[in-house]
């Protein structure tokens, strides 16, 4: 007869979950002390104090579990981010709160979506896509800030919005290295949104001062 495997919590489904977070929580600190590019998935299950097989019920590869982890880990920053800026009105201080938090959120140290920044460029192409899909909500944020600021005249108008928040994700990438490479990211981030909002207003205020 074949013999259930042991719980810990009144549930399977709740142990389940909670064998998941310790999965979460070993893979960050794996990253952390060795690196992206060294893990296996015997070291994840060491650091994660969980059999190796026990990883297949939740990621067939390395680079899946990743995308899992890190979508995980990025799904309530994006909530909070949404939420905190639908209590605001002006579009600038909107974006501003966008690039302070991303660059909060990335800083070396920082538990959770900050695991990016030991990645590098060491990744297959699908897999870079699929973190970035984790990030996509904020994209529409800013997408929709951007939108509203033109429809406001705070702005200048641009024949595609889509393409210059391309545009302006790289640039908050560029800070993501600086505070990946030890700059403050407080000072990254006012450095990077008074760029960006200088770009956006462009002649959108032009007229109105010579009236």
């Amino acid at each position: 007869m074949q013999m259930m495997p042991r719980i810990d919590a009144p549930t399977i489904a709740e142990h389940r979950e909670a064998t998941w977070r310790r999965l979460r929580a070993g893979f960050l600190r794996a990253v952390d002390e060795e690196g992206y590019g060294a893990l296996t998935l015997a070291s994840i299950a060491r650091h994660a104090g969980i059999a190796r097989n026990t990883i297949y019920n939740y990621a067939p590869t390395k680079d899946a579990l990743l995308v899992a982890v890190v979508r995980a880990e990025a799904e309530p920053f994006v909530a909070a981010l949404i939420d905190e800026c639908a209590t605001l009105d002006d579009p600038e201080e909107r974006l501003a709160l966008v690039v302070r938090r991303q660059l909060a959120a990335l800083a070396p140290g920082v538990p959770g979506i900050s695991v990016v920044n030991a990645l590098g460029d060491m990744l297959p192409d699908d897999v870079s896509a699929s973190l970035a899909a984790c990030f996509a909500p904020v994209f529409a944020v800013v997408t929709g800030i951007v939108e509203q600021g033109i429809a406001a005249g705070l702005f200048r108008p641009v024949p595609d919005v889509g393409r210059l928040v391309e545009r302006m994700v790289g640039v908050v990438q560029a800070g993501r290295r600086a505070v990946a490479a030890g700059e403050s990211p407080e000072q990254i981030a006012a450095e990077t949104a008074d760029f960006l909002l200088g770009g956006l207003r462009g002649r959108a205020d032009g007229p109105r001062r010579g009236s």
